[in-house]
């Protein structure tokens, strides 16, 4: 069947531009170049947390070919992606959305994606010959980069041959020519999994890319999510209804009938090309030009005036880091909860870390011991693993994602020689910039981490010096009296 207006505008990435132009969030940008200057323009964008940025009328390509970056900077767009209207702080927005990764945890079932007959993206169609990526305004990104990089905001959709899943993914995919994309996938990363499958019995890999979309697919594409999740259903949890698909004619694997942009293609176990470099999220070229697979596309679909979905990294913060952060920082949040610490206050995960190797978690002491099994959890689970390096708890009188609060709390409350403790050979990839190219070449894609109790000593919980600060109580008293002062 065909798929219904009113079931598309749920995942349609224009009626949340719409949305977002309405609270102040979005700004249009005219005849900003592709090459360099759009990533620069995001790049500025981004460390001031600004609105989501449309470019058109990009020099050499069709004017109404748009782009789009920054679409979630800052909490309000953030909280427009996945409904969240109220105002949050950081903590608020974090524990709101474990809440919402538990709920999607337990109705994902409910909400399987819906097969139907078309849908906006199918609006052109090119096939084998006559596909040609080149006609979208793709932005090289930075100074450096080995060429343009279509895939920054994409989500790649493969299947596991062995069980069927259904997985969705955010890899980075540079533009290699009319119908040929490189494909990064890092090992570990379930692409990188189910990709070897195909390969290991000698078959080429099937792929569906889509490159722009509602928010919500790069957001769930992106995060941590178990194996075995069906990252569609959840999408379709949060917001109560499923995810629209259509089979694929290439692949049968199944295409976002809302998209903006999609291909279909192969990526097969003996085809190389040379890929990268590319500024990567960690805020560093990590790694160089190498021979890496590719997607050779067979179909390519869009929508009429489409808009390419970009998510450029860069040195932190970037385009990405506040949602990577703050998703992550709720997905540490509910292993911790599910591994049975009590007392979480609350979990972040520092933008300057790349989202990924700096971890803060703020818990009410209970027993001794405590401490030190947040930390080793937090560094350890599945959301929190891939390239922590630093993994501190600190007292709930500590704001986890205020630095002034945490470098408080490790100046006075830490002792190096007994609260700090190092784990080896943890879990790496070779984006990590530590990480020399000959240990790369020898496969020791592992770094060390340090847990460190930066609470108050568990013994000495009654008789550690008080703070010297004013109550709650007084401070909102004298901001009531003198709010003047305070504007």
């Amino acid at each position: 069947m065909a798929v219904p207006r009113s079931t598309c505008e749920a995942f349609d990435l224009r009626g949340w531009l719409e949305k977002a132009e309405q609270i102040g969030q979005l700004r249009r940008v005219e005849n900003a170049e592709a090459r360099l200057e759009i990533g620069a323009i995001s790049e500025l964008n981004s460390k001031r947390r600004g609105p989501a940025l449309l470019f058109t009328k990009v020099p050499g390509y069709r004017e109404d070919f748009g782009v789009l970056t920054s679409a979630m900077l800052n909490a309000r767009t953030l909280g427009l992606t996945l409904g969240i209207d109220e105002e949050l702080d950081n903590i608020g927005i974090v524990n709101r959305i474990a809440s919402m990764l538990r709920k999607c945890e337990s109705h994902a079932s409910e909400y399987p994606m819906k097969w139907v007959d078309g849908g906006p993206v199918m609006e052109n169609v090119l096939r084998d010959d006559d596909v040609d990526l080149t006609i979208f305004p793709t932005p090289i990104w930075h100074e450096l980069d080995g060429g343009p990089f279509i895939g920054t905001g994409c989500v790649q959709i493969h299947q596991d041959p062995e069980t069927g899943w259904v997985n969705v993914g955010t890899y980075r995919m540079q533009l290699l020519g009319r119908n040929l994309l490189g494909n990064y996938i890092s090992p570990g990363h379930h692409g990188h999994i189910i990709r070897q499958k195909y390969w290991k019995a000698g078959k080429p890999a099937p792929v569906v890319v889509s490159f722009g979309h509602h928010p919500i697919f790069l957001l769930m594409g992106s995060s941590d999510v178990p194996a075995g999740v069906d990252e569609l259903s959840w999408i379709g949890a949060i917001y109560g209804q499923p995810v629209p698909v259509i089979r694929g004619p290439v692949t049968g694997l199944p295409i976002p009938a809302c998209a903006e942009i999609a291909v279909e293609g192969w990526a097969y176990p003996d085809k190389r090309m040379a890929e990268g470099p590319f500024g990567e999220f960690t805020g560093y070229y990590a790694s160089g030009q190498k021979q890496e697979p590719y997607v050779e596309v067979k179909a390519l679909y869009f929508r009429n005036q489409p808009i390419l979905l970009g998510a450029p990294p860069n040195r932190p913060p970037n385009d990405f880091s506040y949602y990577f952060s703050v998703m992550r920082a709720a997905a540490v949040h509910e292993s911790l909860r599910k591994a049975g610490i009590p007392g979480v206050r609350g979990v972040w995960v520092y933008e300057a870390g790349g989202g990924r190797m700096f971890l803060v978690t703020s818990i009410s002491q209970q027993y001794a011991g405590h401490a030190s099994q947040a930390a080793a959890i937090a560094a350890t689970c599945q959301a929190g693993g891939l390239m922590a390096r630093y993994s501190i708890v600190v007292d709930d009188d500590i704001d986890p994602s205020n630095p002034d609060d945490v470098i408080w709390a490790l100046s006075t409350r830490s002792d190096p020689a007994s609260d700090i403790d190092i784990l080896r050979q943890s879990w790496s990839n070779p984006l990590d910039p530590m990480i020399s190219d000959e240990a790369k070449a020898r496969g020791q894609l592992w770094n060390s981490r340090a847990l460190i109790n930066a609470c108050k000593p568990f013994d000495r919980l009654k008789t550690f010096p008080p703070v010297a600060e004013s109550s709650p109580a007084m401070l909102k008293a004298t901001r009531e009296k003198w709010a003047w002062l305070f504007e």
